[in-house]
């Protein structure tokens, strides 16, 4: 999830995939970016998304992401909330799960 302190400005999700490509460029040069990272789902209105990478490339782009503080001359920060290697753990939280 991307975090803006000051609300900053809201990102379709092939602005955010840029922001993706170009932070892990910034860190890890052209072979960074060449790093296959597909958006699966991206939400405008949290700045929430859920990124597809191979798992040798997971931590070329936590790191990236995390290192990143400005975009656009503005600080921003990401919290990776969750990684799984299987797309449907990430569709729903068992701590969330309410039973009757």
């Amino acid at each position: 999830r991307r975090e803006l302190p000051d609300g900053g400005t809201r990102l379709s999700a092939a602005q955010f995939k840029q922001l993706v490509v170009s932070a892990l460029r910034e860190l890890h040069g052209e072979v960074g970016a060449a790093l296959p990272v597909d958006v699966l789902t991206y939400e405008e209105k949290t700045l929430s998304a859920i990124l597809r990478v191979i798992s040798s490339g997971l931590v070329k782009l936590w790191s990236a992401l995390t290192l990143l503080g400005f975009y656009q001359n503005r600080r921003c920060a990401f919290r990776v909330l969750q990684t799984s290697p299987f797309l449907l753990a990430l569709s729903g939280n068992s701590r969330e799960l309410v039973l009757d």
